[in-house]
C-alpha cells in the first residue's frame, strides 16, 4: 500500500465521520450542512441552506495509544482523565486556529470546527465543561462543537456540545425514544 492509498482511506474514514456529525448538527441547529466535496483546508466543504460555503475541521480528542495502553494496565482506566481531556481540547483548538488562519482563510470565509471526542464521553467531561462558560471569540471558528462519538458503533448517532458561538452553548442530547442500540 502506497502513501497516496493512506491518504485516501484516511480521507474516507473522515468522510464517514463526517455524516453522523452533519445529521447531529442538523437536528440540534435546525439547519442543514450539505457535503459538496472533501478538501484538506479546512477537511470538508459544505453548502448551508443560503448556498454559502462552509468548511468543516474534524479533529479528534483521544490519548497517545502508548499512554491509553499504560493507563489501562497500571491505572486500570479506561477513561482519560476530564482535566487532561479539557487541556487537549484547548490545545487541539489553538493548533486548529493557527491552521485556520494560515491555511483556511485562503480556501473558506467560514469554517467550523468540530472536536470528536474517541476515547472519552461527555458523561465523564460534562460537569466541568458546564461549569465553565469560556470566552470562544478570540478564535476565527464560526461555530466550536464537541461531538461524542462513543455512541456511535452501538446508536447510529452521536452527541454534541456546543461550544461557540453562545446561542449553542451546552450539551445537545440525542432522543432517547426511538433508539435501540445495534439497529
Amino acid at each position: 500500500m502506497n502513501n497516496n492509498d493512506q491518504e485516501v482511506g484516511k480521507k474516507e474514514v473522515e468522510r464517514m465521520e463526517l455524516m453522523p456529525f452533519l445529521d447531529a448538527y442538523s437536528r440540534t441547529t435546525g439547519e442543514s450542512l450539505r457535503y459538496c466535496t472533501a478538501s484538506e483546508n479546512p477537511d470538508f466543504l459544505c453548502n448551508s441552506k443560503s448556498g454559502k460555503i462552509v468548511g468543516i475541521e474534524l479533529t479528534r480528542v483521544m490519548r497517545d495509544p502508548r499512554d491509553k495502553f499504560w493507563d489501562r494496565i497500571l491505572l486500570q482506566q479506561e477513561k482519560p482523565e476530564p482535566y487532561e481531556a479539557q487541556e487537549r481540547i484547548y490545545d487541539l483548538i489553538e493548533r486548529k486556529e493557527q491552521a485556520r488562519v494560515s491555511r483556511y482563510k485562503k480556501n473558506v470565509d467560514e469554517t467550523v470546527l468540530v472536536l470528536q471526542l474517541m476515547d472519552g464521553t461527555f458523561e465523564s467531561l460534562a460537569w466541568i465543561l458546564e461549569g465553565s462558560f469560556d470566552d470562544y471569540t478570540q478564535y476565527g471558528f464560526s461555530e466550536i462543537w464537541l461531538a461524542d462519538y462513543s455512541g456511535l458503533e452501538a446508536y447510529g448517532d452521536i452527541e454534541l456540545f456546543g461550544l461557540y458561538p453562545a446561542k449553542w452553548w451546552g450539551l445537545h442530547l440525542r432522543s432517547y425514544s426511538d433508539r435501540k442500540p445495534y439497529g
